[in-house]
């Protein structure tokens, strides 16, 4: 029996050692590219990846009411694939894969946060993780908050790849429709090596605008976006991008961590903050409201500087109940999105005013500290 046992062992041994080629290993996907199921478009592998962020907008939008029609449009749309396919020479120059973030049921990238953090998430994974080979990311967007989206996305995707933006004013069934011109241009933008460790750019109407500082200056007008400071990046010339200055970023840029900012209990979305705009006779307790409603922090538009003039008992009395204020040098829209990415950071009201004022007041010689 002694034997016996041992010769059993001895066999199941051999067994174990001998080559499993009937049970070959599964394949490991080795490239982001793969392990997203993205599909490239373009035949010379040779070519820079960009991967296309489909959200839909203007750009995507068609009217019922004739070429010249640029207010009542949305009746008829285009897909991701349907505006590459309009420009040939895109797959000249590139390879091109489509994620679409659209959605049927819970609105668009231009009402809903949460449609708005899982793209960021999607593109931070696209082109950030260790198994990315893709180049850079251009997303479509509507222009009403296309601005809101790249200040997000500029502090949280951070790697250094090209994060672009862009869309257009008009429907692509209008006579001047500018859409194909502003996203070839962004396509060229995010496969160009120059555009490497310059922050999220938005490429609209021949310029090259930084996303930290980028806001909608018209509400018809193709030349819509400008930057609040800091001037444009560059232009286009020939549908390729020129910079003026070698790479950069914003002094007091803050970037913060997509994955702390995911730990909040509002993932996938964000905390819910509110504005309110100050003028003579500003009611405090519209803060209060903010704060019964379910905000847990407040931007106010203030006056001048940052002044709110009125209501500051009752500020007061919501601060001290944990809701979060700020009011000063940020451009409102951008102030929100910080405030939202600093309270889903778990960081508290003093450092919060750090990262919105910190750099700014060391730089004037009014350090700011929980005592001052």
């Amino acid at each position: 029996m002694h034997v016996l046992l041992l010769a059993i062992i001895g066999l199941v041994s051999l067994i174990s050692a001998a080559p499993s080629a009937s049970l070959p290993k599964p394949r490991q996907t080795t490239t982001a590219r793969e392990r997203l199921g993205l599909t490239w478009m373009g035949t010379n592998s040779s070519l820079p990846k960009v991967l296309v962020l489909f959200t839909g907008g203007t750009i995507s939008g068609g009217s019922i009411y004739g070429a010249l029609d640029d207010t009542q449009y949305g009746q008829l749309s285009i897909t991701g694939e349907q505006i590459i396919a309009r420009n040939p020479y895109l797959l000249n120059n590139t390879q091109l894969a489509v994620s679409n973030c659209t959605t049927d049921t819970d609105g668009s990238t231009g009402t809903n946060d949460a449609l708005v953090m899982n793209m960021t998430r999607f593109a931070h994974d696209a082109l950030c993780s260790k198994s990315s080979d893709i180049d850079g990311t251009v997303y479509t967007h509507g222009t009403n908050s296309l601005e809101e989206t790249a200040f997000l996305m500029d502090g949280l995707v951070n790697c250094g790849k090209p994060v672009v933006g862009s869309g257009s004013m008009r429907p692509w069934t209008h006579i001047g429709f500018e859409g194909d011109a502003n996203f070839f241009d962004a396509v060229t933008l995010a496969a160009s090596p120059e555009a490497r460790n310059r922050g999220l750019k938005v490429a609209f109407n021949a310029r090259i605008i930084p996303g930290s500082w980028v806001t909608k200056l018209h509400s018809t007008n193709p030349n819509a976006f400008g930057p609040t400071a800091g001037g444009d990046l560059g232009l286009f010339v020939n549908s390729l991008p020129v910079h003026f200055n070698t790479p950069s970023q914003p002094l007091y840029k803050y970037y913060f961590n997509l994955g702390a900012v995911s730990n909040h209990t509002s993932y996938p979305a964000l905390p819910k903050v509110d504005i309110l705009y100050a003028a003579r006779d500003f009611d405090g307790k519209l803060v209060l409201d903010s704060q019964a409603n379910g905000a847990e922090g407040v931007v106010i538009a203030g006056m001048g500087n940052g002044g709110v003039p009125n209501g500051q008992n009752d500020i007061t009395e919501a601060m001290d109940k944990g809701l979060q204020v700020v009011a000063g040098f940020v451009h409102v829209i951008q102030a929100r999105i910080m405030l939202q990415l600093a309270i889903a950071s778990s960081m508290n009201m003093n450092q919060t005013i750090e990262v919105f004022e910190g750099g700014f007041r060391k730089a004037i010689g009014q350090p700011w500290s929980p005592q001052s």
